[in-house]
């Protein structure tokens, strides 16, 4: 499933833009060269169909015929850049699809995570363009972030986030690499600007479905978010900033998922990933009850790829502060990408459900190095 091989991105004289410029021709070369082709065997036949909830690209799965007949993948998946301006300007602004190319041509292959196999990578970082053709997880269904998931499923989640940040602790060369490692006090800084920038509208547009208290913590929050952004972040790893469940393919008989789109990757503090998935892709109640037993089973997890060194009560207490990242994206994304019905129930439930782990928390307190 996961290929392993190095690949090399290619430049913007590579990108395809959209799934409109796949074709049988192009799709032959791609699977020759990667060894998935017969020589003399070619694609005769490409039918697209758009898949996934994701709104920062759009996401096709190429069902595809040969001559002879069967003789490479029944399918393959392409990602490109988004067809809606707002969401190509934000991918543009975030450098979004410049990361997920580079994570997969040039971190993938180090890491424990399970992803799809890369066959072709091509990036315009100047006019935000890319171009992903992927390994179809065969048989797969995408996790459903709003219907949330049971403590058996975010334990195998977790062992999975584990195959990413362990493999990358600490690693100099990743913290060096000023792709992976963006974050600066002025990157940071207008962060912080943006987010709330647009607190006002994301109340206006959601505050009347939100609780009161809910509504009150994020005004508590919001103008202190560029202390936030400030705080010791704690062990570094290539985190994936958005691991929730919308994000991940589940194969029957198979409990860990495959992980998908890294868009957001960067250096982080790891547990922003864990309080990031803990709080969002679990109900609160289900949350409440496994939440010492999930952290407890990261941190075995991280165990398995060499990291002894992170002891629980540290990693509690970074997980503690780490929560309020629901929050910022929330907040943030939801006013930066094309609005879906779907996507305000995604965000909606996400703001719940990361600001009842903030109050159980008491995570304001943080803020005052309580």
């Amino acid at each position: 499933m996961t290929d392993h091989s190095p690949v090399t991105a290619g430049g913007p004289s590579e990108v395809r833009r959209s799934a409109t410029d796949v074709d049988a021709a192009w799709l032959t070369s791609v699977l020759a060269d990667r060894g998935l082709l017969p020589e003399a065997a070619r694609v005769v036949g490409v039918v697209p169909t758009p898949v996934g909830t994701g709104q920062m690209a759009d996401t096709v799965r190429f069902a595809l015929t040969y001559e002879p007949a069967g003789t490479g993948p029944a399918t393959v998946v392409g990602k490109f850049t988004s067809g809606d301006p707002q969401s190509h300007a934000t991918g543009r602004i975030m450098r979004a699809y410049e990361v997920e190319v580079r994570f997969y041509a040039e971190i993938a292959p180090r890491v424990a995570v399970r992803h799809p196999g890369l066959l072709f990578a091509a990036v315009d970082p100047e006019e935000a363009w890319f171009t992903l053709l992927l390994q179809d997880v065969t048989g797969a269904s995408q996790g459903d972030e709003l219907a949330g998931c049971d403590a058996d499923t975010a334990a195998a989640a977790l062992r999975q986030m584990a195959g990413l940040h362990g493999p990358c602790w600490e690693a100099p060369d990743l913290a060096a690499s000023p792709w992976v490692n963006r974050a600066t006090p002025d990157s940071d800084a207008f962060t912080a600007s943006i987010v709330t920038g647009v607190f006002p509208g994301f109340l206006e547009r959601y505050g009347d479905r939100l609780e009161p208290a809910h509504v009150d913590l994020l005004r508590a929050f919001l103008p202190r978010l560029g202390e936030w952004m400030a705080r010791p972040r704690g062990p570094g790893t290539v985190v994936h900033a958005d691991f929730r469940l919308d994000n991940m393919l589940f194969t029957p008989g198979d409990p860990d998922p495959v992980v998908v789109d890294y868009q957001t990757v960067n250096w982080g503090g790891a547990a922003y990933d864990l309080a990031y998935f803990v709080g969002g892709s679990l109900e609160p109640e289900v949350r409440r009850a496994h939440v010492d037993d999930l952290l407890a089973g990261y941190q075995r997890a991280l165990g398995d790829h060499g990291v002894t060194d992170y002891p629980l009560d540290e990693l509690q207490k970074d997980y503690r502060r780490e929560c309020f990242g629901g929050l910022m994206m929330a907040v943030g994304a939801s006013m930066m990408v094309k609005q879906t019905e779907r996507g305000d129930e995604m965000f909606l439930t996400n703001t719940r459900r990361h600001a009842e782990q903030a109050l159980d928390l008491d995570a304001l307190a943080t803020l005052d190095g309580a």
